[in-house]
């Protein structure tokens, strides 16, 4: 039996503000059924990988 499709899938995504780039190739796959933490210091990029997620922002890159 093969493994179910990503519910969520990101691949060599990046997030540039200007010249500051904030997500460096983010690779992300998340399963129907499955739960994942996020965890990082502030400035880390979790509220901006979310925004990604959730199309409130563009990719810059992927």
């Amino acid at each position: 039996m093969s493994a179910p499709e990503p519910a969520i899938a990101l691949g060599d995504v990046r997030k540039r503000f200007g010249r500051t780039e904030i997500i460096r190739g983010l690779n992300l796959e998340v399963r129907r059924g499955e739960r994942h933490a996020v965890i990082g210091r502030y400035g880390a990029g979790k509220s901006t990988m979310f925004n990604l997620i959730s199309g409130r922002l563009h990719p810059s890159a992927g």
